[in-house]
């Protein structure tokens, strides 16, 4: 009997272990992880570079580009020499977005790209946004929202009256970056 109680408390313990350990991988890592390939261009901004006139929105949109944190973003350029890349990196992105965690807020086709939305949290507290277009001639690109709290309807309201200031260092940091592309 003890035998018994012994083999099921173990296949228990196993089972729970096994369970735990989630063998996907996360957005986060994949962005982490392909910072280091000079294929992919990579940016993390801070909140602070959102700005918004407050005189021209409410105090909700406000209150909303508080919740946003950071954002990050990803792109690989397709070219001749990096097709294959390109595409086993599509599929990779497209494989952790079907992860059930992530929920699909939309999905549209614009200028010939692909671009769905996906989100991370509950539909009224969603704690990350990801946004990821793809275009066979083009490339792709992922930006990812991270907040707290986020409100859906908020956020694009938000995004709807949202500017980078040009005048912040931030901002010219990112100019140059894109102008020597």
């Amino acid at each position: 009997m003890k035998s018994i109680i012994k083999i099921i408390s173990t296949l228990f313990v196993f089972a729970f272990i096994v369970s735990a350990c989630d063998s996907s991988v996360s957005l986060q890592k994949y962005i982490v992880d392909s910072k280091e390939n000079d294929e992919f261009m990579s940016i993390d901004l801070p909140a602070s570079i959102l700005q918004l006139k407050e005189t021209e929105v409410s105090t909700e949109i406000q209150n909303t580009l508080k919740t946003i944190k950071k954002v990050n973003l990803l792109a690989l350029q397709v070219t001749d020499a990096n097709k294959e890349l390109y595409n086993s990196e599509k599929i990779k992105v497209k494989n952790i977005l079907k992860n059930s965690k992530y929920q699909q807020l939309m999905r549209v086709k614009m200028m010939g790209a692909n671009v769905t939305v996906n989100f991370l949290g509950e539909d009224e507290a969603i704690d990350e946004v990801v946004i990821f277009a793809a275009d066979d001639e083009k490339g792709f690109g992922i930006i990812r929202v991270l907040g707290e709290n986020m409100n859906p309807s908020d956020i694009l309201t938000l995004s709807q009256n949202l500017k980078l200031d040009g005048d912040s260092s931030e901002m010219k940091q990112l100019e140059g970056i894109f102008s020597s592309l």
